[in-house]
């Protein structure tokens, strides 16, 4: 039986819910247990109007309608609100029948009540202003982009590309922390962020700048103590390249340039590059300060997180390693970093939900066209790609989620304290 209604209760004629039994157990905080019992004459009297109201149900359908009654009418006696919803344990609900009461049982979790202690966050910003030299270096990214493509070996430099298989591992841990399959690298200039499955090494960057194109390539990393991710803070580790092919790239013509965009001449090309590097610029400095209200969220604040939802994501977590990688088990250390991730996870959300809750902050549709903006400018494709893909793997929640951080990064900026990165 699915855990979801197939109908609300706006089809359920006005029936008196004081009458619902309701047992409330408190858990492992912060989850609480919700025993129904829907007597028998509620029971009759449902059905009885449904008919009445010229609805037609099945079993399942009036199972489904009854649940969610119960369901309204429990959290409204918890009176507490939740950040992952109800859940109901579907092996509780006993077979439908007009005679007999009808129970089962739910668990679900609760936000904590009072205010949040946020407060003085600490956040570093990137003061930015776009020169002639950005855009001079952006004009030959331009020509890169558009330039002609062919193998190479020898000495690798500047907008050179990898394709290869890309792996992370730290001295101490057995399986690599982060691994990329056919993957494509750019050789970065020496002002270029170079980033490997969204972690920052520039130093590898830098290595690979005059270095020979052989099919394995190994570069030490060592990780300072203020790096941006905790979990890599001070440790060191190794980059891996493997299967590698290289390409060098004959750069396109000015002219190509200003046909690819339309672009009538070289100093309205300037202009528009210069607006959309300071444009671009000022976005990841908001993703850059994001990560650090987020990272400084998951070390400080402190409260019940259930153990119930962490488990429930670890296992799912679990099962599509499994799917994905073919293997028949999962090693201790992979199931280690999936725990870590799965309670990294449920906290952020449980955070978001109490922020939300605590600010009223909604996430419309409008806040989700925003956020299918800012990934459609990261990734340069068109919004409705962006749209289309989340809506293909039904992940348009991903999105929702990623709104609200930003709705509510915009809205706690009084709660920090800015400081210019040096």
């Amino acid at each position: 039986m699915s855990d979801q209604p197939q109908t609300t209760p706006t089809d359920l004629p006005p029936i008196d819910v004081s009458k619902i039994k309701i047992e409330i157990t408190e858990l492992e905080a912060p989850d609480y247990q919700l025993d129904f019992e829907v007597p028998v004459d509620l029971v009759s009297e449902i059905t009885s109007r449904i008919k009445e109201g010229g609805l037609t149900f099945n079993e399942k359908q009036l199972c489904s309608l009854i649940v969610q009654v119960c369901l309204d009418e429990g959290m409204q006696r918890l009176d507490r609100d939740s950040a992952w919803g109800a859940r109901v344990l579907t092996k509780s609900i006993k077979e439908y029948s007009i005679d007999k009461p009808f129970t089962f049982s739910a668990v679900v979790d609760a936000l904590p009540e009072g205010t949040i202690p946020i407060k003085d966050v600490p956040i570093q910003r990137n003061n930015i202003q776009v020169d002639d030299a950005f855009v001079d270096s952006e004009i030959i990214e331009q020509q890169l982009l558009f330039g002609t493509k062919s193998t190479f070996n020898g000495t690798l430099a500047y907008g050179d590309e990898i394709e290869c298989n890309a792996s992370i591992t730290l001295n101490d841990v057995d399986e690599p922390v982060a691994s990329i399959k056919k993957c494509t690298l750019r050789i970065p200039n020496e002002h270029q962020i170079f980033s490997i499955a969204g972690l920052q090494l520039d130093s590898v960057g830098a290595e690979l700048r005059g270095c020979q194109s052989i099919e394995e390539l190994s570069f030490h990393i060592d990780f300072p103590d203020d790096y941006s991710v905790k979990a890599f803070q001070g440790k060191s580790g190794a980059v891996q390249l493997t299967n590698c092919t290289f390409l060098r790239i004959t750069p396109s013509s000015i002219e190509q340039i200003l046909e690819q965009y339309g672009t009538p001449n070289e100093t309205i090309l300037r202009t528009q590059i210069k607006l959309s590097l300071q444009h671009n610029f000022d976005r990841q400095n908001t993703n850059f300060m994001m990560q650090q209200f987020y990272a400084y969220l998951n070390e400080n604040i402190e409260m019940p997180f259930s153990k119930r939802i962490i488990n429930s994501q670890f296992e799912e977590m679990c099962k599509k390693e499994l799917e994905t990688s073919e293997e028949k088990e999962l090693t201790d250390e992979q199931k280690k970093l999936l725990m870590q991730q799965a309670t990294k996870h449920v906290k952020r959300l449980t955070i978001n939900a109490w922020i939300q809750r605590t600010y009223q902050l909604g996430v419309s549709e409008e806040d989700i066209d925003k956020q299918t903006n800012i990934l459609a400018e990261e990734r340069r494709v068109r919004p409705s790609d962006i749209k289309e893909e989340f809506l293909a793997e039904d992940k348009i929640n991903i999105l929702s989620n990623l709104a609200s951080e930003r709705k509510i990064f915009d809205r706690l900026q009084d709660k920090m304290i800015f400081t210019d990165a040096t």
